[in-house]
């Protein structure tokens, strides 16, 4: 770690859940099923399909000055990222989602999450640029008086969905995710009956493992044909609906 991260690691405030790793490669012009034979099951580490294939949704949201995005693109160290999650095929139906703030301790990274469990809204009637008081409705049961207050000064900016499918090393040291089949709307413009979708034709492989694999991982990472990259779906997301941040 650089000397802020340190900095921020012996911080009593700063709390880590369970630092790991997460490496990303990017894949193009490749069916799914090859990039699982050539890349998946055939390197030293044997993995192993461990869950079923799901869609993943997401919203993101940022402040008025979109901090969050500059941050990611000017490569920032500490770095932060708001988001809900939910896992459903029928992407405008939130049931029992997740609040996830992922937090960048230079190439580390943690994970907070909120489950809300008697959440369910259907963004057909629900305008997405609208979800926020709704969210914060539901977290004032829980009392999680600092999560709200953080959702009173964001909005929502990227609506995404992909489907992923996950594997684990035989070791059970290191868990690979594809995502594929990506889609990116504006929360601006995600309306029933007039959605704008716009859609990436690519694999994101991702490696993940926690900090003490890190040496044991590059014999992994060599076997991946494909260099790493710094993808960040929220950063590439606004990008790609041509959002304008200044």
């Amino acid at each position: 770690m650089g000397k802020n991260m340190v900095k921020a690691a012996n911080n009593p405030k700063t709390s880590f859940h369970n630092l790991r790793y997460e490496r990303k490669f990017i894949f193009q012009n490749i069916h799914l099923d090859d990039l699982i034979d050539t890349q998946v099951f055939t390197n030293s580490f044997c993995f192993q399909e461990i869950f079923k294939k799901r869609t993943i949704n997401n919203i993101y949201f940022d402040d008025y000055n979109y901090s969050f995005y500059k941050q990611n693109v000017s490569g920032d160290g500490l770095r932060k990222k708001y988001r809900l999650r939910w896992y459903n095929d029928l992407f405008s139906e939130i049931k029992k989602p997740t609040i996830e703030i992922k937090k960048k301790f230079g190439n580390v990274g943690d994970k907070i999450s909120h489950k809300i469990i008697d959440f369910s809204v259907d963004l057909e009637s629900i305008p997405v640029d609208k979800i926020n008081p709704y969210l914060i409705k539901h977290l004032e049961k829980t009392k999680q008086h600092g999560l709200i207050s953080k959702l009173e000064s964001l909005h929502p900016t990227l609506y995404n969905s992909y489907e992923r499918r996950y594997f684990l090393s035989n070791c059970e040291k290191f868990r690979i995710t594809l995502d594929f089949n990506m889609n990116f709307y504006n929360p601006n413009t995600f309306k029933k009956n007039n959605i704008i979708k716009n859609q990436i034709d690519e694999i994101i492989l991702e490696l993940k493992y926690n900090t003490e694999h890190d040496s044991e991982s590059r014999v992994l990472t060599q076997e991946i044909d494909s260099r790493l990259s710094k993808n960040s779906k929220y950063v590439r997301g606004l990008d790609f609906i041509n959002y304008q941040v200044t």
